[in-house]
């Protein structure tokens, strides 16, 4: 769930900053950094609403990736909280559903490179396979084997800025400084597919997640909001790296 919120993020830190048109979809334009912040950010606003068509196939000038699905060959999470202990790699994950995202609130500023808004997720799909070994509460999470899940509601608050650096070339470029995420996913099911021998660790995750998904959504959010922050920096860099400084901000 909070894959895609990050991806969504990713893409609105590039585009509020005043990029070239070269590096943006075809519709898409910079705006004008002497607007004052609400103006801008109801400018920015509607570049994304003009970026969504391509999200589906992703924006290569960017080096972002397909978004619908959003393919993560491999995820590995390694976490000790008070009430859930996990060690899982997760591979061929899929998630369908990002491009249906809503911009609930936004403030963007190009001065002092600073982006907070609000996003929320109607619907969101996640399949792929699972090797999981840990403790939630006291039921044990062992087994491998694949998964499905159905999240609904999922809304996010993102607080992110920029700072300038000089690249190994001494090329000035725009990275991400610092970002803060909080996510609550609405309510979900999930399903688990495993192997005979793992068959009723599967089936005892299975219905005591779906018994009590608040409970479970809740002890795991800490997990959510650090794996998300991880690959949304990740994603940032990427994007940012394919401009220049002058480019970014001309």
């Amino acid at each position: 769930m909070g894959l895609i919120l990050i991806f969504v993020q990713s893409l609105l830190l590039v585009s509020v900053l005043k990029t070239v048109s070269t590096a943006l979809p075809p519709g898409v334009t910079a705006c004008s950094s002497t607007h004052d912040v609400d103006t801008y950010g109801k400018c920015v606003l509607q570049q994304l609403e003009a970026i969504r068509p391509f999200l589906p196939k992703g924006i290569a000038s960017l080096k972002l990736p397909a978004l619908d699905p959003l393919l993560l060959p491999s995820l590995t999470v390694d976490r000790s909280l008070e009430a859930l202990k996990i060690r899982a790699n997760m591979s061929q994950v899929r998630v369908y559903g990002a491009s249906s995202f809503v911009i609930d609130e936004i403030k963007a500023n190009p001065k002092d490179l600073t982006v907070e808004l609000k996003v929320t997720m109607p619907h969101i799909h996640v399949k792929g396979e699972y090797d999981v070994q840990g403790r939630l509460l006291l039921l044990p999470l062992n087994g491998i084997g694949s998964f499905k899940g159905n999240f609904t509601n999922t809304k996010t608050q993102v607080i992110a800025n920029g700072k300038e650096v000089a690249d190994k070339n001494g090329v000035q470029r725009i990275e991400m400084d610092q970002i803060a995420l909080k996510i609550r996913v609405g309510d979900g099911n999930i399903k688990l597919k495993a192997p005979t021998t793992h068959n009723l660790a599967a089936d005892a995750a299975e219905a005591f997640f779906n018994s009590n998904p608040r409970l479970v959504l809740d002890i795991a959010s800490p997990i959510i909001e650090d794996t998300a922050a991880t690959i949304s920096r990740a994603l940032v860099t990427r994007a940012l790296s394919a401009l220049t400084k002058e480019e970014i901000l001309p």
